[in-house]
């Protein structure tokens, strides 16, 4: 499946969030053209005849401060509320400098996968969905989607991206410890995918949620595969991020432990490590409105405040 394309201007670096926004359902079918400065919370839900919430308004905009202040040229987005609701973020929250892209996933929530894509980067693109790749039993499909974004320049791809979502590791139906054999099928979908790819012998970027610790180091045993049968190597470890900021999510148990990891990733051939702008990789931390920033949750309740769950990671490729 594919959409449309468009042509606009040179960088010499591009600039790639990986980031899970959460929950991003955002629908305006009510919208009477108020600014959205002016809406008060009440209204800006009112926007929407849909049975789903909006997410708060000062979380979009924490959003998108998050993504303005990083430059990021590509965002690869997971928990978007359908294309409306991208759509909808990239022309009221982010001043419509991005174009958005997104198709329909497996999810049986609604949270599907996207890209916001600037407006001023000068190539073309085609998305193309992975929805009908059969996996083998139980799993049959991806419970959300690869999503394939190609950058083309010239009638030529000169980069590829594969966003994904891996499913977590609830299983409210208890048939499946972990949802670990569907994760693992999963995975090996995901690298058949990205080795077919290999022909176009141009950089590969694999990023989104993984639901899991897929770093080299105390590799969980569904991503080992990554390492075992690929080249694919984690671009916040090749950029010798220090293991304390190497994280994007914080969770609790049941006795109040903190508990900070990397789940959220983007991996990248070693041999196009030579393109990484180390310097210009990191984890990204969210900010109010006055730009302070937020400080890391010691608590459930403060980590409830943040914009997502999720800390995006942000990555610099420098391109010829």
């Amino acid at each position: 499946m594919e959409d449309d394309s468009m042509t606009v201007k040179n960088p010499s670096e591009l600039k790639v969030m990986v980031l899970n926004a959460q929950d991003l359902f955002l629908f305006m079918d009510k919208h009477d053209q108020t600014s959205i400065e002016h809406l008060t919370e009440i209204k800006w839900q009112m926007m929407s005849s849909s049975l789903f919430s909006n997410k708060s308004k000062d979380k979009c905009l924490s959003l998108a401060r998050t993504i303005l202040d990083s430059g990021a040229d590509i965002v690869m987005m997971t928990e978007v509320g359908g294309h409306e609701s991208l759509a909808n973020f990239a022309k009221h929250a982010l001043n419509d400098e991005y174009t958005s892209l997104s198709l329909p996933s497996n999810s049986d929530r609604g949270i599907d996968l996207g890209y916001l894509m600037k407006k001023s980067l000068p190539y073309e693109f085609a998305i193309h969905s992975h929805i009908e790749f059969t996996l083998p039993y139980p799993a049959k499909r991806f419970s959300r989607d690869v999503l394939r974004l190609d950058l083309i320049r010239n009638e030529k791809i000169e980069m590829i991206f594969l966003l994904v979502h891996i499913k977590s590791k609830l299983d409210f139906k208890k048939a499946d410890f972990e949802g670990r054999n569907r994760r693992i099928l999963e995975v090996k979908g995901l690298i058949e995918i990205y080795e077919k790819l290999l022909v176009h012998q141009v950089p590969i970027l694999v990023g989104g949620d993984f639901n899991g610790h897929a770093g080299e180091k105390d590799t969980e045993e569904e991503f080992k595969t990554l390492y075992e049968k690929t080249d694919l190597k984690d671009i916040a470890f090749l950029a010798q991020i220090p293991e304390e900021e190497r994280f994007s999510y914080i969770y609790f148990n049941r006795g109040g432990n903190r508990f900070v990891q990397q789940i959220d990733y983007l991996f990248i051939s070693e041999k196009y490590s030579p393109l990484i702008n180390a310097s210009e990789c990191y984890f990204p931390r969210y900010k109010n409105a006055d730009g302070i920033p937020l400080a890391i949750p010691t608590r459930m309740e403060q980590k409830n405040t943040l914009p997502s769950d999720h800390y995006p990671f942000l990555a610099a490729l420098r391109l010829p």
